[in-house]
């Protein structure tokens, strides 16, 4: 919490800045001190301003500059909601010090500014030079018929029935149906450019969303089911008569039961290799269960 001296303080270097000498009044960490202080108090122009002043100061090494550059676009980005602003402090920082890339984080910066100054063309262009689009049609399963272009990416009849199923036999509503996948990845690949994915509560569905894919794709490798042979299922008939043997089917013979019989010994071995395989994931993990109604802690 920043006291109200340094405040004081701050809001003091902010009239003072630099003496009629044209020299720098205070040293680097009274600066960065300073600037600190303001953005704390949520004083956000008056930090930018500091920044400013720190930059024409002669006290700035070289190295502070690339780094007060990104942190003014960074609260003109986000704190003043100044995209016009922030792209141009983050272009300067990117011309001057063409190798500072901040882990990565400028150039999706600059993506997002463009794309919250309505320039999509521009925005798509830069995030097109930064990674490339994913989906290799080269490798989506099933019908491989090119049903669009976008930007040099190949969508084909496979790709889009991968994600919802049967397709329509209609090709008025199979057409519409492709309309809408196209629409979707633009939506997504905008909402990417203005940074939406990187908010913590859209992470964590994303992550909820790609551990649930992992899971089931996992579970495809790792539970499989011998077929049965000789007398397996009729073994497993007999032991659930009281199952099969109702209503309609009260006098049904095995031969008839036949294909719901397989269906079931199917599940129920899966089943029962799913759970084997969950005990030993648990044995195996450092976890601790909490009861909803002791708040007490249990192991697997």
């Amino acid at each position: 919490m920043v006291s109200p001296i340094e405040l004081f303080m701050a809001l003091g270097l902010c009239l003072l800045g630099c003496d009629s000498a044209g020299h720098s009044a205070f040293t680097r960490e009274q600066y960065r001190a300073a600037a600190t202080a303001l953005y704390q108090q949520q004083l956000y122009s008056d930090a930018v301003n500091m920044y400013a002043d720190y930059l024409k100061s002669t006290v700035i090494p070289s190295e502070d500059v690339p780094k007060v550059l990104y942190q003014m676009g960074n609260i003109y980005q986000d704190n003043l909601m100044d995209p016009k602003a922030a792209l141009a402090k983050y272009s300067v920082l990117k011309s001057l010090y063409p190798d500072e890339t901040f882990n990565n984080q400028l150039g999706k910066h600059m993506v997002a500014c463009l794309e919250n100054l309505g320039r999509s063309v521009d925005a798509s262009q830069a995030l097109s030079r930064m990674t490339k689009l994913t989906g290799d049609s080269s490798q989506t399963p099933g019908n491989e018929t090119v049903v669009a272009d976008l930007d040099g990416r190949k969508i084909t009849l496979g790709e889009i029935a991968s994600m919802v199923g049967k397709l329509p036999d209609a090709p008025l509503e199979r057409n519409q149906l492709v309309r809408e996948y196209v629409a979707q990845i633009l939506i997504a690949e905008a909402a990417r450019r203005k940074g939406v994915a990187d908010r913590p509560d859209v992470k964590i569905r994303i992550g909820q969303m790609e551990n649930q894919i992992l899971a089931q794709a996992g579970l495809m490798d790792e539970i499989k089911i011998t077929p049965p042979t000789g007398n397996d299922l009729k073994y497993f008939f007999e032991a659930n008569k009281q199952r099969y043997l109702q209503g309609a089917d009260s006098n049904a013979t095995f031969e008839k039961m036949a294909p719901r019989v397989q269906s079931d010994w199917a599940r129920e071995k899966q089943g029962a290799e799913y759970q084997k395989y969950v005990e030993r994931l648990l044995q195996t993990a450092k976890i601790n269960f909490y009861s909803q109604s002791t708040g007490s802690a249990s192991h697997p």
